[in-house]
């Protein structure tokens, strides 16, 4: 099991505005942001080396509960979104989100492929672009396998990712299914975003009951 130093606890003194609160103690709380900080950390680190540009993280909201709707979705409207889901399961189980716009893809592709590629309407250009994007948002997924699973000291697998081009309008549907789907204790809101270009893909997760009890035995409010 994950053994969490005695001073990272102490310095558990308070919660963000951004947390949403139930059975974890603010000391968990805390000890979890952490953990998700340094992931998110390290996914815009990937993410900045794979596209050649900086990329900032920003953790908008985590807690006990379902993912709620997220407005900037709906305000998409009938304007295509590129969403990747990678579940992942063990003694733990649930599935992470990314989530990116049409016109952010353009722009990614604009500014990391060749000409010919990003532009060109030929089927296996159009397969480049989506593989290229696949590659990005299926290693980052990895990443936070991998830091959930050090983090409890328990076993994670991720399954093969799943991707889904739909309406902007739809996403909010979809994820609420997906509330259901993998009975979501515990979720992440974030986004990863470009520092010269304008990019802010969501970056989300949804994790059941098991997150919620393992942390709180191994750790000590």
């Amino acid at each position: 099991m994950a053994i969490f130093s005695q001073k990272l606890i102490q310095s558990a003194n308070r919660i963000l505005y951004h947390v949403s609160r139930g059975n974890l103690s603010e000391v968990h709380l805390k000890i979890i942001e952490e953990m998700i900080s340094e992931s998110l950390k390290k996914a815009a680190k990937s993410m900045e080396e794979m596209l050649k540009i900086r990329v900032n993280h920003e953790l908008i909201q985590y807690g006990e509960g379902i993912l709620k709707p997220l407005h900037e979705f709906d305000d998409l409207g009938r304007f295509k979104v590129n969403l990747m889901k990678v579940a992942f399961n063990g003694e733990i189980n649930g599935a992470f989100y990314f989530v990116i716009n049409s016109p952010e893809m353009d722009l990614i592709n604009q500014v990391c492929l060749p000409e010919d590629a990003a532009r060109s309407r030929a089927s296996h250009h159009k397969e480049m672009r989506n593989d290229f994007m696949s590659e990005i948002e299926n290693l980052i997924a990895n990443m936070s396998i991998a830091a959930l699973s050090e983090f409890l000291g328990v076993e994670v697998f991720g399954e093969v990712p799943i991707i889904r081009n739909m309406k902007g309008e739809l996403v909010n549907s979809y994820l609420e299914n997906e509330n259901e789907q993998n009975e979501t204790a515990f979720f992440v809101k974030s986004t990863l975003n470009g520092k010269v270009v304008n990019i802010a893909p969501h970056f989300l997760w949804m994790i059941d009951e098991n997150f919620v009890r393992i942390t709180k035995l191994n750790t000590v409010s």
